[in-house]
């Protein structure tokens, strides 16, 4: 159901990009995610593409959506979807937005998308470095997540030269202050980390020219990084609360769309 569900899509030619926890597992920084997410480009002609192919391939409302207008699109809403089981399959579950925080529009993330072949068909993912910036929510786990990411990128880096931009990005991206210590082994990496202002990077330094002391510095740069994290987790909440707020005007005023309706084309 859910490979037939990718092919209706790509038959349609409709945009879009694999995003958050199943994206995560495609590029092996995470083992299991139960939703599939999507960002589907937000222009017009594409998320009618879009949702004609929700309605052939029976999608039903889940929770908390409201009609699939250009109003909600634009104002970030998520849009929360099942699909009933059949043909040995269970259940599954859709998230999808048109507008989604901190990776930068659809259209720069697309031309920086990867192509992966998976059980579902072949799909356009979200590159590493704009899901680092989506995972980046009030979700604690994400953070190890965004952490493995990193590694991951760095593996695929360092079979070359790794430029200074690289580098920065690397050590400016992770959470776990033993691999940024780990990082900090490469000279150049040192070089570039004293340059910056992040408070868990000088500690990490201090780690690395001191093994002596290297475990205390590594705690204090985990309780900085643990700073860092509450921050970004306020930012998020804050970027979330307009929509939450709009979500319970709209459930006040039984304006959501009902759950467990079949999705038609006009919703």
């Amino acid at each position: 159901m859910i490979k037939k569900f990718f092919h209706s899509l790509n038959t349609a030619g409709a945009r879009y990009l694999l995003i958050s926890g199943q994206a995560a597992v495609v590029y092996g920084a995470a083992t299991f995610s139960e939703d599939i997410d999507l960002w589907v480009d937000p222009d017009d002609q594409n998320w009618k593409k879009f949702r004609k192919v929700l309605s052939k391939t029976g999608a039903r409302i889940y929770k908390l959506t409201p009609k699939l207008s250009w109003e909600f699109v634009l104002k970030g809403h998520g849009f929360h979807f099942v699909f009933p089981s059949g043909n040995m399959e269970p259940e599954w579950y859709l998230d999808v937005m048109g507008v989604v925080p901190r990776a930068g529009g659809f259209k720069h993330a697309f031309k920086r998308k990867k192509i992966y072949r998976t059980a579902w068909g072949t799909l356009p993912v979200i590159g590493i470095r704009e899901l680092v910036e989506l995972k980046k929510t009030r979700r604690l786990s994400d953070y190890p997540v965004i952490s493995e990411l990193v590694k991951v990128e760095y593996e695929k880096l360092s079979r070359k030269i790794i430029t200074r931009q690289d580098w920065q990005w690397i050590l400016s991206s992770s959470f776990e202050a033993e691999d940024i210590i780990s990082y900090l082994k490469n000279r150049r990496a040192l070089k570039i980390a004293g340059q910056s202002n992040r408070s868990c990077l000088l500690l990490c330094i201090k780690a690395v020219k001191n093994p002596s002391s290297c475990s205390a510095h590594a705690l204090d740069a985990g309780k900085e990084i643990a700073a860092e994290i509450e921050s970004l987790r306020l930012k998020d909440k804050m970027y979330w609360q307009p929509v939450l707020d709009d979500l319970k005007y709209l459930s006040s005023k039984q304006l959501l769309l009902p759950k467990g309706a079949r999705l038609s084309k006009e919703v």
